[in-house]
């Protein structure tokens, strides 16, 4: 559960990049690892919760099942994605455009590429590490 937390808390990083504080980011985290992922991924994983494809119309007292089957979320995809693009989606809008991204008259200032080697290495590490994380999940 820990790494599934940790992913989704690294989508909010890419959706904030050098618009706040280490340290804000960090409290960010936090927040999302210890309230909201929990409360999120109890209501699709668990046997009890509303989105949960386990639960019975009268057995557990949950009402029926969300579109008549439930959420079955394979292999944790949906709940992380989930929770870290909206986390993500919240960050962006309270912190705000990068600073330089709109000229005084409101146009749009160009920001280019950095390294695209960089981009390349980045991406094959990326791919690299889905190959040891997916299996595992």
């Amino acid at each position: 559960q820990w790494s599934f937390s940790a992913a989704a808390t690294t989508i909010v990083s890419g959706s904030v990049a050098e618009r706040t504080k280490f340290e804000a980011y960090l409290g960010y985290s936090f927040f999302l690892c210890a309230f909201v992922y929990p409360v999120i991924v109890h209501w699709g994983w668990s046997g009890q919760g509303w989105l949960g494809p386990w639960r019975t119309e009268t057995g557990d007292g949950g009402g029926k099942l969300l579109a008549g089957s439930g959420m079955l979320d394979f292999a944790g995809s949906g709940i992380v994605h989930l929770t870290g693009g909206v986390a993500g989606l919240m960050g962006a809008w309270i912190v705000g455009p990068r600073t330089g991204r709109f000229a005084s008259d409101g146009r749009v200032n160009p920001m280019p590429g950095h390294s695209a080697p960089l981009v390349v290495l980045g991406t094959f590490i990326l791919w690299l590490g889905w190959y040891g994380f997916n299996p595992g999940s």
